[in-house]
């Protein structure tokens, strides 16, 4: 999923790169990305896991290695609970960094098309830390534009950190920011299959929560305030939590609140490896257009 307009197609030979060596690992690809030709030619891209500068020989990747500055992301660290931390990187004053985010992305991402316009872009990278530095585990970028009803524009976690739970991590990290803002939001359609599976696992999760500790009468515009999703997202994950039932002679909605099967639910996904995230770790104040 992204948010951009479509960027013309590299010209030039098909590209040959089929996996990337990036911090020890060689990662197989699973889409092609517009790297400029000279770096197309090889089967392995090396791309420093910090600075994510993209290069075409072991020997210039070791060289770069001795000398690269970098142990983190640029821009500000806005959140640190243990040794997981996110940095908000923002298009325009991080250009060449946002850029080669996106074409790492593209590898993994087959309906991506943003990859040079970033200047519109925020972009929120998690990183997991050791004595060595801060290690890209994945990210997320939404629009700067206020006005924009999605939270999230692109969102991806390295193969290599898949199924660790980092997906769940990513999105929850989202909708703290949307609730800081005050707002409600959503991804941006179309959603990978794995992406919508991840959402609609975080979806449900929450609203099984949320109507567990419900105390009083429930609405869907309640629901929205205090999760910060929005209200068509909250209908989608009730109906696939067979909360949401439609009477056929009145045409109206109604909740069905089966608290066993809620707890169930939680349960199961209760069990699944994944950090969670901790508010009071979160150091930030919303973008300002302008700033």
């Amino acid at each position: 999923m992204d948010a951009a307009k479509p960027t013309p197609k590299a010209s030039g030979p098909p590209s040959k790169i089929k996996c990337i060596n990036f911090g020890g690992y060689e990662i197989d690809t699973w889409h092609a990305a517009p790297y400029p030709e000279e770096y197309s030619r090889n089967r392995v891209l090396y791309i420093c896991e910090f600075c994510l500068k993209y290069m075409n020989s072991d020997y210039v990747a070791w060289r770069h290695k001795l000398k690269c500055p970098a142990k983190n992301p640029p821009g500000d660290e806005i959140y640190r609970d243990g040794k997981y931390s996110f940095f908000e990187v923002d298009g325009r004053k991080n250009p060449v960094y946002c850029q080669n985010l996106c074409l790492l992305a593209k590898l993994f991402l087959g309906s991506k098309t943003l990859y040079y316009d970033v200047e519109p872009f925020l972009f929120y990278v998690m990183t997991e830390s050791d004595e060595f530095g801060h290690h890209f585990v994945g990210y997320f970028s939404k629009e700067k534009r206020p006005s924009s009803l999605n939270n999230v524009s692109c969102i991806l976690v390295l193969p290599i950190h898949q199924r660790k739970g980092f997906g769940h991590f990513l999105i929850e990290f989202s909708y703290l920011l949307t609730r800081v803002e005050q707002k409600t939001g959503s991804p941006e359609k179309p959603l990978s299959d794995m992406g919508l599976v991840s959402y609609r696992g975080y979806w449900r999760l929450v609203l099984c929560k949320q109507l567990l500790d419900q105390k009083g009468p429930i609405s869907i515009t309640a629901l929205s305030e205090r999760t910060g999703m929005t209200p068509d997202d909250i209908v989608s994950a009730l109906e696939g939590l067979r909360a949401l039932v439609r009477d056929p002679i009145t045409k109206t909605y109604a909740l069905r609140l089966d608290y066993d099967y809620f707890r169930e639910y939680i349960t199961k996904n209760e069990k699944k490896p994944h950090p969670k995230i901790n508010p009071d770790a979160l150091m930030w104040v919303p973008y300002v257009m302008g700033r």
